[in-house]
């Protein structure tokens, strides 16, 4: 198959994704193939752009193709000109997205996040889904802020990161408002509670405390407000409270480490107990918390030191086989559900892949091989999200292999209203039987490709 020059520019088709489909062989009118993946159509010229495995990029005349390649093309562009595109947070200059961290960049606009898409083996119909989801998060929001029934502290800090993961912020024209109410429901909480906890179940054994919630509350909001700061920067209004919030809050998950490298809860004052021991489950949520406040380039006090004592703490946990935490099956904290967490913690604390998190991908992998992701079977999104992490940041085939397997579920789960079905887990605790924490948690494994 003949084909024309190299394109030297998208042009508009750029602001429609240029993004992968799959690798395929194409077929002309005479028989003859090429193998190359669909990025885009030129309508002008009446031809398909399409992308060689060496990175070549070419146009072919649409009358050229087989019928079955004509149909393909159709039908796959138009999945790219229907995903419904945000607004986003507005016009973003070149030099403010250079000065944020190098992870945050692809999200601000589309074409980089097609682009990520592409690169990490995603299609376009995920962008589609995010915005869905962001829409429904939209409409959901509760009056005073939040987001959820219940735990509003994490369901509200796991909603904005959706938004901000997607490079909403609160100057954003379609979303704007709906991340400002949430941070300042999260700020406002803060300032109620002791040591800036992100929760209504921050009490602890002498003031009626709420069992543990709240630990796993406040790591989670503490990881939305952080990356809103960091964002912040791409604005230009001041966000009152946000830096004082967030850096209460990090000071709070520092003094609050127990003498293992973990947290725990239990405490007689407020829900942490530093002097207790430790719970990889919740250790895994503070992980990124602290990876956040490592990337805000904040001056901190004793930061690095906590950061030190966790990567320390994680490597106790590795097992022989690799895996993290508990090496029974059928004991509550195990390697085959916190491995995920785990990995991602060590890899983002220690700013590169390792050998103790490589170790950890390893046994991951070996695990979903046995066990592939079924939606109807073992929907473990808890674990999926973990697993999505720490794939995603060590790289290579296994990612892309991951993310053949689980992203097409997540997107054949999603209803019209931009919820998404309970699947079928088989492990309790990796179940998702809250709508809004199930939405979050497929949103986030979604935008891992830019988040």
């Amino acid at each position: 198959m003949k084909s024309t020059s190299a394109i030297v520019a998208f042009s508009l088709f750029l602001l429609h994704g240029a993004a992968a489909a799959e690798m395929r062989v194409w077929t002309n009118t005479s028989g003859q193939l090429i193998e190359a993946e669909l990025i885009g159509v030129n309508a002008a010229k009446r031809a398909v752009q399409v992308r060689l495995k060496n990175g070549s990029e070419f146009e072919i005349a649409i009358d050229n193709l087989s019928p079955p390649d004509k149909a393909y093309a159709k039908d796959h562009w138009q999945a790219m000109q229907n995903a419904p595109v945000s607004a986003g947070p507005g016009k973003i200059s070149a030099e403010a997205i250079k000065s944020l961290p190098e992870s945050f960049r692809p999200r601000f606009d589309l074409s980089s996040r097609m682009e990520a898409l592409r690169q990490g083996g995603g299609s376009p119909e995920i962008e589609a889904a995010v915005v869905a989801s962001l829409k429904l998060f939209k409409t959901n929001q509760n009056p005073d802020g939040s987001w959820g029934r219940s735990n509003k502290g994490a369901m509200t800090g796991f909603a904005l990161q959706c938004f901000l993961g997607h490079g909403e912020t609160s100057e954003s024209p379609e979303f704007g408002e709906a991340v400002v109410k949430g941070l300042m429901y999260l700020i406002e909480l803060g300032r109620k509670n002791p040591e800036g906890i992100f929760s209504s179940s921050w009490g602890g054994k002498t003031t009626g405390g709420f069992g543990g919630a709240g630990t796993y509350e406040h790591a989670i909001a503490t990881l939305a407000v952080g990356e809103a700061y960091v964002t912040a920067r791409l604005g230009n209004k001041m966000f009152p409270g946000l830096r004082e919030s967030f850096e209460t809050a990090i000071k709070t998950i520092i003094s609050q480490q127990t003498s293992k490298g973990s947290w725990a809860y239990g405490g007689e004052t407020i829900v942490y107990n530093p002097g207790g021991g430790a719970d990889l489950s919740l250790a895994n949520w503070h992980f990124q918390a602290l990876n956040v406040a490592k990337v805000t380039h904040l001056k901190i006090d004793g930061l690095d030191s906590c950061i030190q004592k966790a990567l320390s703490y994680i490597e106790t946990t590795q097992t022989k086989e690799g895996g993290f935490g508990g090496a029974t099956r059928d004991a509550h904290y195990n390697q085959w559900s916190l491995s995920g967490g785990a990995a991602a913690g060590h890899i983002m604390l220690a700013g590169k892949s390792t050998p103790a998190a490589a170790r950890g991908v390893q046994f991951i992998t070996g695990f979903l091989k046995a066990e592939p992701p079924d939606w109807e079977k073992n929907c473990n999104l808890y674990c999926w999200h973990g697993y999505s992490n720490a794939l995603f940041l060590n790289g290579g085939a296994e990612w892309k292999t991951f993310a053949s397997q689980v992203m097409p579920q997540i997107l054949a789960a999603q209803q019209p209203d931009g919820s998404f079905k309970r699947g079928r887990p088989n492990w309790p605790a990796g179940d998702a039987a809250d709508a809004t924490y199930r939405q979050a948690l497929c949103t986030l494994i979604l935008e891992t490709f830019y988040r």
